[in-house]
């Protein structure tokens, strides 16, 4: 990657220096000007205007409108880039393009006038432009790129004029000056990260031609107190208004059809919100930690709502969940306190969502079906569980961290149990550090650096010994049938491991980041190994059953090994 990394910017020192080369210089008001011409227009030079300037061009500057007796046309890629002691620009009605970089990181540049001959910006044209105030942009452009007044924090505000059909992606990132900004009813699509960190925007109207609002496009303007979406826009990006601390109400246009994940997460002043009937989604997280939201009502349109969608809005009292929904993530409404029952139960459809209450001992009521993820997550006090006939599900990560919980009850009735449900309960743990239920190892909470897992273990599973770092040896017993996702991940300094003829499949990223493991014995008993479970291991040295070698080096190198080679032995009997 660095090779490569090398050879793309020798290229371009290469070229630049090909272009010095082969330019064409004249002196005007005491400065330098490398220039090319092509088909009777001149270009002014690159990177190599600054070599030629070497004590940096300070002040104010004109560029001439013409040189060597042709018109000066475009501002080429970089041309003034880093030239930290520029106050001000003047760019002569001539010039119908700047190139990419050409201004950015001109930090003491106040002022530039764009002039009306200019029909195209390029990306980060005036990037970390520190000190620029205000700009004006022609009604000769019709788009602003990619971070082209990105980190511009002096900037206070701006003009876009009605030729602009887009705003690209990072073109006003963190200009934390910025207080308003009017969008133009020509503006199609507002993109991805376009005013993200505009900390001193307080209101945006965006006209009815917009049709898309980009991921984060809004997102950590903390100031915005409040936003109109027109009724053109028919998706809300991931995060766009994430972190919006300031806004209290929004209304969103029943031409919406999705709010996307995380898309209103951490408003924490925001305490209404009207979702339309043409909406079937709601994304993940995408009311997260709306702490101050009191209501919501979903309608009949809603097919799905994302995980954790309404999680730790605890002001919320009331909500009402449609028969439509189908599908209701994980933890949608854990932290939500408001909807607690008596007990600090949050059961909404006969799913366990959370617990809100402060009992050490908690039986669980026999109107829960399942036990949904991260329901008692935290829950530090609680020492004891009884779960009910009825339930037939514990969720991911259901009780993660419970560090206090020394029992729980689990039924027959419940056939499934999600991954690292018991992760980190070390209250749960044996003598040896093993949290073993119903033949699963969920979790290891010992510091031994050899360890060797008892036969009573059927099935490893997910994340069951991750970040285990003291860990440097690990016997798995013959019982043991599949290894889960993640299972090893982050033990860094595992040095082997043997894995037996019973193993038929190892999870994803299972060995992932055991920067230390160079040996492992594998059979030919396992037939998948999941995405990247080898990835960042050591060079490996795989002993493995005779005529297995070819299958399982494309197994291992298709998982992110790195391997050195591959032994094979007689199988043992």
């Amino acid at each position: 990657m660095k090779h490569k990394i090398f050879k793309t910017l020798l290229a371009a020192v290469v070229a630049t220096m090909t272009f010095c080369a082969e330019a064409a210089t004249e002196t005007v008001n005491g400065i330098k000007w490398i220039y090319s011409v092509k088909d009777g227009k001149a270009s002014l030079g690159a990177w190599c205007f600054i070599h030629a300037n070497p004590k940096s061009t300070s002040g104010a500057i004109k560029i001439p409108s013409t040189l060597g007796g042709y018109p000066v046309t475009s501002i080429e890629d970089y041309a003034f880039e880093n030239c930290s002691s520029l106050t001000s620009v003047t760019i002569p009605n001539s010039v119908t393009s700047i190139g990419n970089r050409a201004f950015s990181h001109c930090k003491s540049l106040t002022s530039v006038a764009i002039p009306d001959s200019v029909t195209s910006i390029g990306e980060a044209a005036f990037c970390g432009c520190s000190s620029l105030t205000s700009v004006t942009i022609p009604n000769s452009v019709t788009s602003i790129g990619r971070s082209t007044f990105s980190g511009c924090s002096s900037l206070t505000s701006v003009t876009i004029p009605n030729s602009v059909t887009s705003i690209g992606r990072s073109a006003f990132w963190v200009c934390s000056s910025l207080t308003s900004v009017t969008i133009p009813n020509s503006v199609t699509s507002i993109g991805d990260y376009a005013f993200w960190g505009c900390s001193s925007l307080t209101s945006v109207t965006m006209p009815n031609s917009v049709t898309s609002i980009g991921d984060r496009a809004f997102a950590d303007c903390k100031s915005l107190t409040s936003v109109t979406i027109p009724n053109s826009v028919t998706s809300i990006g991931d995060s766009a208004f994430y972190g919006c601390s300031s806004l209290k109400s929004v209304t969103i246009p029943d031409s919406v059809t999705s709010i996307g994940d995380s898309a209103f997460s951490r408003c924490s002043s925001l305490t209404s919100v009207t979702i339309p009937n043409s909406v079937t989604s709601i994304g993940d997280s995408a009311f997260y930690g709306c702490s101050s939201l009191k209501s919501v009502t979903i309608p009949d349109s809603v097919t799905s709502i994302g995980d954790r969608a309404f999680c730790d809005c605890s002001s919320l009292t009331g909500v009402t969940i449609p028969v439509s929904v189908t599908s209701i993530g994980g933890g949608v409404f854990s932290g939500c306190k408001g909807l607690a029952d008596p007990d600090g139960f949050i059961i909404i459809r006969g799913v366990l969502y959370g617990y809100c209450g402060e009992g050490k001992e908690v039986l669980i009521p026999n109107s829960v079906m399942s036990i949904g993820e991260r329901a008692f997550v935290d829950c530090s006090s609680l020492t004891s569980v009884t779960i009910p006939n009825s339930v037939t599900s514990i969720g991911i990560s259901a009780f993660i961290d419970c560090s206090s919980l020394k029992s729980v009850t689990i039924p027959n009735s419940v056939t499934s149990i999600g991954s690292a449900a018991f992760f980190g309960c070390k209250g749960l743990a044996d003598s040896n550090g093993f949290i073993i239920i119903r033949g699963v190892l969920h979790g290891y909470c010992g510091e031994g650096g050899v360890v060797l897992i008892p036969n009573s273990v059927t099935s490893i599973g997910d994340a069951a010994f991750c970040s285990c770092s003291s860990l440097t040896s690990v016997t798995i017993p013959n019982s043991v049938t599949s290894i889960g996702n993640l299972v090893f991940f982050d033990c860094s300094s595992l040095t082997s491991v043997t894995i037996p003829n019973s193993v038929t499949s190892i999870g994803g990223f299972a060995f992932s980041r055991c920067s230390s493991l160079t040996s492992v014995t594998m059979p030919n008993s396992v037939t998948s190994i999941g995405k990247r479970a080898f990835s960042e291991c050591g060079e490996l040295t795989v002993h493995t059953d005779k005529g297995n070698a070819d299958r399982l080096r494309k197994m291992l190198e298709n998982a992110g090994a790195n391997v050195k080679e591959i032994i094979e032995q007689k199988a043992k009997e």
